[in-house]
């Protein structure tokens, strides 16, 4: 099945980066995740747990939105298979140096883990994996899509990554001279985000879509849920996986 640019190894770091970064700086500006607040703390005090270990981090942006809206008393750690080595660590959140696979992880106790729009990256089978792993582990997770696959959500993810782009660029953070060069005089950013969006879409799964992934992978011990949050901002899809107590 045909991949976003930015999951290729020879995809250049330095758009990779600028991808990442503007993404996630939309979505914090939009507050897009402020539904899931609620649902961390829900799930982190049912399993008596502060610390939130994000997988496929990106820039990192959406899990620090997160940590910024639960306090103080929570934990953040950043992986990704391709880690921002320019993060800077702070006493709540920590983004590990080094490459994490999604697909070699060994979930551990203590921990609830997260994943912000990067699901789809993954086809079936590896979904499947992927929580396999978590509810063999007895580990609780969130993961957080905001891409469905309809017309809609794709001129929304058009304009987002064309119009938008072209007017927010300057304020993305941090702020870069080579990032306005590649968006407005040679224009590889608005290419290849573009791209990936089209792409994004393509791969994304509907509500239902999920209902019937986590079907397949029912299991007395672990509740696993599919929820839908929709508003002006647009809609984010929350997967959830929790031990039943």
């Amino acid at each position: 099945m045909i991949k976003e640019l930015e999951d290729y190894n020879w995809f250049p770091k330095i758009f990779r980066r600028f991808q990442m970064e503007y993404i996630g700086s939309v979505i914090k500006w939009v507050h897009f995740y402020q539904p899931l607040v609620p649902v961390f703390k829900i799930l982190l005090k049912e399993n008596n747990t502060n610390t939130i270990h994000d997988l496929c981090s990106g820039s990192g942006l959406p899990a620090v939105y997160i940590q910024e809206q639960m306090g103080d008393e929570y934990k953040t750690i950043l992986t990704d298979r391709f880690p921002e080595s320019s993060f800077v660590n702070t006493d709540l959140v920590n983004y590990l140096k080094e490459e994490s696979d999604v697909m070699k992880l060994l979930p551990g106790q203590g921990k609830c883990y997260t994943m912000y729009n990067a699901f789809h990256h993954f086809n079936h089978q590896q979904q499947q994996q992927i929580i396999l792993k978590l509810q063999t582990a007895n580990a609780p997770f969130v993961f957080a899509e905001i891409l469905e696959p309809d017309i809609y959500t794709l001129i929304k993810i058009i304009l987002t990554t064309t119009i938008v782009q072209l007017i927010t660029a300057p304020f993305v953070h941090p702020f870069s001279l080579l990032r306005l060069l590649f968006t407005y005089i040679i224009p590889v950013n608005l290419f290849t985000v573009t791209y990936d969006g089209i792409i994004s879409v393509i791969r994304s799964k509907s509500v239902k879509q999920y209902e019937k992934l986590l079907q397949e992978m029912v299991n007395n011990r672990y509740q696993l849920s599919v929820h839908r949050y929709s508003g002006w901002k647009g809609t984010v899809i929350c997967i959830t996986g929790n031990p039943k107590k």
